[in-house]
């Protein structure tokens, strides 16, 4: 399976503050090989994994589903919206389950920490719906994705009820540059948080908002960076993050690359 990844902040904080936080891996949830876990009735609950509880929202007869539905599904066929719970990549991060989250703009899904705390950050990578859309087009979005298409996940947190200042931006895709790798993204600079939850915006949009499906993946919620993360494969070149035009490049040497690994 493959992994690659990039980081999406600030610089990391210190190992010490996360010490208490578990990792959401959502193994704990009992899913069959090849399967998806989501209410067949109309509620909204809360699944917990680690430190972490994530919001799934089901409504109309339990056929619509936003926000968290934990998947075990390792192909990536797409060929309608049935299949849209599965990741890009062909599983998960690590293990057997991985989130699919519908991000659909007016549910108020959120992911809620047992107690407050710093999130070092998270693994995502695209949905095969969303991907699907972005490569192929679509019937809603139009043509494939081109120069000066874009696909972007923000992740926003709160503490005691209150917004915090921060947000942290990552891009899934831009132009026919699409993620279909798992990615790490630091979260960190969000500071002490209770409670993050998800928006996406893009450059394909209609008279009801996105017009490409706001779904992505996540995995291993609340891990810290690993190695590869923040070690040059090149030790004698260091990369450093820089923001041009808004935008977090990272400079290798002469090199610069996007955050989806692209050189500019």
């Amino acid at each position: 399976m493959k992994k690659i990844f990039f980081l999406a902040a600030a610089a990391m904080m210190s190992t010490a503050m996360f010490a208490d936080l578990q990792v959401a891996d959502f193994e704990n949830i009992n899913l069959a090989p090849e399967s998806e876990f989501a209410f067949k009735v109309d509620t909204a609950v809360f699944l917990e994994s680690g430190s972490f509880e994530v919001q799934q929202t089901v409504a109309y007869g339990g056929t619509y589903v936003s926000g968290a539905v934990v998947s075990s599904h390792t192909d990536i066929v797409f060929e309608g919206f049935q299949d849209a719970n599965k990741s890009i990549v062909g599983g998960a991060y690590a293990g057997q389950n991985y989130v699919v989250w519908y991000a659909d703009g007016w549910t108020p899904n959120v992911i809620k920490l047992k107690e407050a705390a710093v999130v070092p950050g998270m693994f995502v990578t695209n949905n095969v719906y969303a991907y699907n859309s972005m490569k192929n087009g679509d019937d809603i979005a139009g043509d494939p994705f081109a120069a000066g298409d874009w696909f972007k996940l923000t992740i926003s947190g709160s503490l005691n009820g209150t917004p915090v200042n921060t947000k942290v931006d990552f891009m899934l895709a831009q132009g026919t540059a699409i993620l279909t790798q798992w990615a790490y993204v630091d979260l960190s600079t969000l500071g002490e948080v209770d409670e993050l939850s998800f928006s996406m915006s893009g450059s394909r949009n209609g008279d009801y908002g996105l017009n490409t499906p706001s779904y992505f993946c996540i995995d291993n919620l609340g891990a810290e960076a690993p190695a590869e993360a923040i070690e040059n494969t090149n030790a004698a070149v260091k990369a450093v993050k820089v923001i041009r035009d808004g935008k977090v490049v990272i400079l290798r040497g002469e090199k610069a690359f996007n955050i989806l690994g692209s050189e500019l």
